[in-house]
């Protein structure tokens, strides 16, 4: 007869060989969410997509929002409206930057129906230091080439889409995927034009991804997204070339802000990750600060 401390032993290691790999390489990590603008201005009560430049964070309210960008101070208060002219906001996601110009995803596809997925592109240099201005915008389209289906799917669809990156030339997309909780990787060129996309990597983030941004010495891509009205985040370092998913992972689950609508990442520094969330029953439209010199694991 086996005896209790036995029967143990067989359960532990019975549990542990039937683990995912993935899962035993990325143990969850616990990161806690410092208060960095507790509430934005009121026009900004969906916040999506979060981006620093000129001084500034810079956001904009997602589906149905108006065609605006704004910029705000660290007191949450909105210094510069930049109207973007023959531009819509059908569902406005992301948005990024290169050295040269601003990019903002309308690429939000909850139901999986649209056909008219965008990227719109702002020339830097059009930007100048009035409050209230309007500026021209070149448009990248796209499509997905595998999609042969535009029936309304609520949240099933795996042709969602609300994080972007501008990393070496290019434009790199993370899917929403409602369908397994993965994300896909795509790649659109930064010119103006028309362009099908078909995926170039995957990985099981567990969760429904809302935003990316790239640290400022290029070496780590963040994703954030939720599950369940918890965040995560999922740190990427160490990669070759444009292979995100191939290099060091980290998941991370943000502490203190359960029930947040997490959308919008940008890194303050290679240290420090500025989270964003809008207004909902249990959060104001808010910006969090998230340090990475205290992941619980000391691995930063």
């Amino acid at each position: 007869m086996i005896n209790i401390h036995s029967w143990l032993l067989l359960m532990f290691v019975f549990f542990s060989c039937s683990i995912p790999e993935k899962e035993q390489e990325n143990p969850i990590l616990q990161l806690k969410a410092e208060n960095y603008i507790p509430e934005l201005a009121d026009k900004l009560n969906e916040i999506s997509g979060l981006m620093i430049y000129n001084n500034h964070l810079w956001g904009f309210n997602d589906s149905g929002g108006k065609n605006e960008l704004y910029g705000f101070n660290k007191s949450g208060k909105i210094k510069y409206e930049i109207k973007l002219d023959n531009a819509q906001n059908e569902d406005w996601e992301s948005i990024t930057q290169n050295d040269k110009h601003i990019f903002v995803g309308d690429f939000g596809n909850n139901n999986g129906n649209r056909k008219n997925l965008c990227i719109y592109k702002i020339d830097k240099k059009d930007i100048s230091d009035k409050g209230e201005q309007k500026v021209d915008v070149k448009e990248i389209e796209f499509k997905y080439a595998d999609q042969d289906r535009f029936s309304y799917l609520d949240k099933t669809t795996p042709y969602d889409c609300e994080a972007m990156v501008a990393f070496n030339d290019k434009l790199y997309l993370f899917s929403k995927n409602w369908r397994d909780g993965t994300t896909w990787q795509y790649e659109v060129p930064t010119k103006k034009g028309e362009y099908e996309i078909s995926p170039t990597d995957t990985f099981n983030v567990k969760c429904l991804v809302t935003g990316a941004d790239i640290s400022p010495d290029n070496k780590t891509l963040a994703l954030v997204g939720y599950e369940n009205y918890r965040s995560f985040i999922w740190l990427f370092s160490d990669f070759p070339g444009d292979r995100f998913f191939e290099g060091k992972s980290q998941h991370i689950k943000l502490e203190g802000i359960d029930g947040a609508q997490t959308e919008g990442i940008c890194f303050l520094s290679n240290d420090s990750i500025l989270v964003s969330c809008e207004k909902t029953q249990s959060h104001y439209q808010q910006v969090f600060l998230f340090d990475l010199n205290k992941l619980s694991d000391g691995t930063h």
